[in-house]
């Protein structure tokens, strides 16, 4: 009995020793696992982020852009309702054209460019992470809203860019500015579109972004549960060894 007794208390220490050791481990292992996890979650949440202050950025100039058109069909309907050409007149809308084209418009398309590249981006990202990571749904895809604003962006290309070939002495030719301000009015109701597309695009976004910032605090709760239930079943097991030890002892002076 009193081998049996020394056996059970060196499998009591043993066991003591053991889970003094994991518990330690296991918060250890919780905060590599959380730390990879968050580095894991930051590269499409930097993304979105970034993202949704190029919404804003496109939005802004979709506004300089729309002033830019209205002050062309005010110019092309001014010159179609004059009896006589006016050469300055003319000049003037020409100037107006240019000044859309290389101006607002350029830069337009500039932010579009950007914002398109990274939503594609993201979405990519967002696409490979969600195989991985569990409850990481993304509610539908980006493609179909930016072939939208594409298609929009060739409208106006179709109705203005064109123009701005003309010159000054083309814009004179009679009926050419009543054919402008048509022009214009299609372009305006292709940028309204755009802004319309461009909500629908943040939205995406910003709820793209509330999902993984959902999915990286599901995962922070998950890994401390799980460090808390193994702490608390390391913390029983030692309670028995220590219980085994304590007979081990009464064994061995028997």
């Amino acid at each position: 009995m009193r081998i049996l007794g020394w056996l059970a208390s060196a499998v009591g220490i043993a066991g003591v020793f053991a889970c003094n050791a994991v518990t330690p481990l296991l918060w250890v292992t919780r905060s590599n696992v959380r730390s990879r996890s968050r580095d894991l979650m930051a590269v499409p949440d930097a993304g979105l982020e970034a993202g949704i202050a190029l919404t804003d950025t496109v939005t802004d100039w979709l506004g300089d852009a729309s002033v830019g058109i209205s002050d062309i069909k005010a110019r092309a309907d001014d010159l179609a309702a004059a009896p006589v050409v006016d050469a300055a007149s003319a000049a003037g809308l020409a100037k107006a054209i240019d000044d859309f084209i290389s101006g607002p418009y350029a830069t337009l398309r500039t932010a579009y460019t950007g914002l398109r590249d990274r939503a594609l981006n993201v979405g990519d990202t967002l696409r490979g992470i969600g195989r991985a990571v569990p409850g990481l749904a993304i509610a539908g895809a980006i493609a179909d809203q930016l072939e939208a604003i594409d298609a929009r962006m060739q409208g106006i290309d179709a109705s203005m860019t064109s123009l701005g070939q003309m010159g000054s002495t083309g814009l004179a030719e009679p009926g050419v500015a009543a054919t402008v301000s048509q022009r214009a009015v299609i372009a305006s109701e292709h940028v309204q579109a755009i802004g319309q597309a461009l909500t629908d695009v943040e939205t995406w976004l910003q709820d793209s972004r509330d999902r993984v910032i959902a999915a990286d605090r599901r995962a922070t709760r998950a890994l401390t549960v799980g460090a808390l239930v193994g702490t608390a079943g390391t913390l029983y097991v030692a309670l028995l060894n220590v219980l085994l030890y304590q007979q081990g002892r009464r064994w061995s002076r028997q």
